[in-house]
């Protein structure tokens, strides 16, 4: 079962020539992450060459060869960001692709900035993964990000929005041409999520109401809200919490002091969210804003699937 191929034949008609050089700044399993591997997965190896490069492979990076994602990785080993546009100009003019294609907010400023560096014939792509000025007014560096995104976003050939949302963000608040922007919803691959979601999962409880929620402990996930929840729900339901962050101390403190300990669980990391998902009874995601979720569309996918199979039966 391949992922919904329509989002990877979008992808490829962005693409301009055989070699493309996908840019991440990690290898976490974070779900820009793990959208790029999708796609590289998927890609048509018989049209395209792809290579991957990272800034540092991370903490807690994904396994690709586990996931089938056969690819040749370039890392960096970069320790911090301001090391990042030197390398970046030397590692592309190195590999010299024909397309380009970078996530996450902090990087595609990196790489916008160094553009006029770059040679012109590349084609470079930029792939959004939240809602852009909602994101940048949260940052301590709001003005610097807002001033990045209004003079230097528009030299990306073409910048790939996950929804109508992000689009209308980047045409009103920055100004960036709608003939620049596309819309291409995040591809699944349906059948690696199947079958992590099939492994055990002797966390969950058939006789407990499970509530999951999938992301980074931030502020922009608003965990707050959950703990609240809890405190005032059904003392059957019980709530897990997938992901680390800056908020984990925050929130440990709050699940202390409303005594919810035994009802509220950060289960931190986890290589294999999938099998929570599958055996849960509902999911919770109540964030400040999203970009396009990715978590809740594989609970989605997850369940629709159970629930055909019952069908089936």
């Amino acid at each position: 079962m391949a992922p919904t191929m329509d989002e990877i034949k979008q992808y490829e008609k962005l693409f301009r020539g055989r070699k493309v050089l996908f840019i991440m700044p990690s290898l976490s399993t974070g779900g820009a992450e793990r959208v790029m591997v999708t796609i590289i997965k998927h890609l048509n190896k018989a049209i395209f060459t792809p290579k991957l490069l990272v800034l540092n492979r991370g903490e807690n990076d994904l396994d690709l060869a586990e996931i089938g994602c056969e690819v040749e990785v370039i890392d960096l080993k970069l320790k911090r960001a301001r090391f990042a546009p030197l390398a970046l100009i030397s590692a592309i003019k190195k590999e010299e692709p024909h397309t380009v294609i970078s996530t996450l907010g902090y990087l595609n400023e990196i790489i916008s900035i160094v553009l006029p560096f770059l040679p012109k014939k590349m084609h470079f792509i930029a792939r959004e993964s939240s809602i852009p000025s909602l994101r940048n007014n949260a940052d301590s560096f709001s003005k610097l990000h807002h001033w990045i995104y209004q003079r230097y976003m528009r030299r990306f050939n073409t910048i790939v929005c996950q929804s109508e949302e992000m689009f209308e963000d980047l045409k009103k608040v920055y100004g960036i041409p709608k003939n620049q922007l596309v819309i291409i919803d995040n591809p699944l691959d349906q059948e690696y999520i199947l079958r992590k979601s099939k492994e055990e999962c002797s966390e969950l409880k058939v006789e407990e109401h499970n509530i999951l929620a999938v992301g980074s402990l931030k502020e922009v996930k608003n965990y707050n809200l959950l703990i609240e929840e809890a405190t005032a729900s059904n003392t059957n339901n019980m709530y897990w919490i997938i992901g680390e962050g800056d908020e984990r101390e925050n929130l440990e403190a709050l699940i202390l002091a409303n005594g919810l300990k035994r009802r509220v669980v950060l289960l931190g990391h986890q290589t294999n969210p999938w099998k929570f998902m599958a055996n849960a009874d509902e999911f919770w995601q109540k964030s400040h804003w999203e970009g396009n979720s990715n978590a809740k569309k594989e609970w989605e996918f997850l369940k629709k699937s159970v629930t055909n199979n019952h069908l089936k039966t």
